[in-house]
């Protein structure tokens, strides 16, 4: 616990008035793709077959009324694809009650789905030296985090109920989270022309009647049909792993009756190579990184985000960086990367580098449209895109710029 001198220190944009002291602990951030994306990684190298832009639309079933596999569907050459499996676990968050429902087997216990909206701001105009956590007005915990060049504010807790695919970031949200830290940090006077984007995200919660969203436990459980269906809903990001462990589990014990397995040991499996045991040994790391990277005119703000997104896998960045033909240090790097996520990383849509490889689309906004004709250029020659496949790549980039920020449009146009 610390002081008020020593919040204050820690934080010189707290408020002093009526401030006490504050916590400090070593609760961070994290980014659910790329966390998904190592997971894959690792996983491949444990021998799993990880399939990308395969869209699952059915089950197949045996005599016996058994789940026996699925119709998938190519999402990049829309051609159906039948994979036969012993066991199928449904881990799809909000969308576990649309496969129940397919599996008729949707009773009992069912999803509430609660919105969650972040917000991110340039880091100068909430230039945070840490992550911060408060009270709103109305009880509710806020953060907001510094993140390289930017700042990012969430988040809100509101029931949902429509499309699961494409989640509105609505105006009031916005509003809600720019009030709660103007509160908090009466000196910056955010505005909502000064958000760059935002996202939405749904909780797939476990329906308790009576409760409110944020009054709902956030415990995992694991389903069973009669088809032999496992799903598995509820719970954190941070307890995704002990999650996992639970429900391979249920089907470890279905398969040691007829096999004998090894012992699970997922717990002493690191996630990506050239792991950095702790924080000395990642400031080391940056400090070496940057060096490198200060020779292509590339800056802190570079070295912190690749450290953060790649960590030791920098490496292979860097590999491509060296041999980029552009005189623009920003587009090297964002060339460079895009070489090393699609050689390792399965992209094969601009979005999905823009997006769940890179993060730019939410956190760096502004490098995506300077930068745009190149990455298209690269991708098309890479993947032999005619010239249509490279204008549904643009627009579908295009699109996106707008969604995570259209409410900033609507915002202007009604002033």
């Amino acid at each position: 616990m610390l002081n008020r001198e020593e919040t204050l220190k820690k934080e010189p944009l707290l408020s002093p008035e009526g401030l006490l002291g504050g916590g400090y602990y070593a609760e961070y951030r994290t980014d659910d793709a790329r966390l998904t994306i190592e997971n894959i990684k690792t996983a491949t190298d444990y021998g799993a077959s990880c399939i990308n832009y395969m869209q699952a639309k059915d089950f197949i079933y045996n005599d016996e009324g058994k789940v026996s596999g699925l119709i998938c569907r190519d999402r990049l050459g829309e051609q159906e694809i039948r994979i036969k499996s012993h066991h199928v676990i449904s881990a799809a968050g909000p969308w576990v009650d649309t496969l129940r429902k397919k599996d008729k087997s949707l009773s009992g216990k069912h999803l509430f789905l609660s919105k969650g909206v972040h917000i991110v701001v340039p880091h100068e105009k909430l230039p945070l030296q840490q992550s911060i956590y408060f009270d709103n007005d109305d009880g509710r915990m806020i953060f907001a985090i510094p993140r390289n060049r930017a700042t990012y504010i969430g988040t809100t807790d509101t029931p949902y109920e429509g499309d699961l695919n494409k989640i509105p970031i609505n105006l009031e949200d916005v509003q809600y989270l720019l009030r709660a830290t103007n509160q908090m940090f009466p000196d910056i006077n955010l505005e909502v022309e000064d958000v760059e984007s935002s996202w939405a995200g749904l909780r797939p919660l476990i329906h308790e009647e009576g409760k409110s969203a944020s009054e709902m436990s956030r415990k995992d459980e694991i389903f069973e049909s009669d088809s032999g269906l496992v799903s598995i809903a509820g719970g954190k990001l941070t307890g995704y792993r002990k999650m996992a462990e639970r429900v391979v589990d249920v089907i470890v014990d279905k398969l040691t009756e007829t096999k004998k397995l090894k012992k699970n040991h997922t717990r002493k499996i690191p996630l990506a190579e050239g792991k950095l045991k702790n924080q000395k040994e990642v400031e080391a790391y940056k400090q070496q990184l940057h060096q490198r990277l200060g020779s292509y005119g590339l800056d802190k703000n570079d070295t912190d985000y690749l450290t953060a997104n790649y960590g030791t896998q920098s490496e292979q960045i860097l590999d491509h960086l060296s041999v980029q033909d552009s005189n623009h240090p920003e587009q090297q790097l964002i060339l460079a990367e895009l070489e090393y996520t699609m050689e390792h990383e399965m992209v094969n849509t601009a979005l999905d580098f823009f997006n769940r490889r890179s993060g730019r689309l939410y956190f760096n906004l502004p490098s995506i449209m300077p930068n745009l004709d190149a990455v298209l250029n690269r991708m098309g020659e890479k993947l032999a895109w005619d010239e249509e496949r490279v204008r549904q790549e643009e627009k579908s980039v295009k699109e996106a710029i707008s969604w995570v920020s259209k409410f900033t449009v609507k915002e202007k146009a009604t002033s």
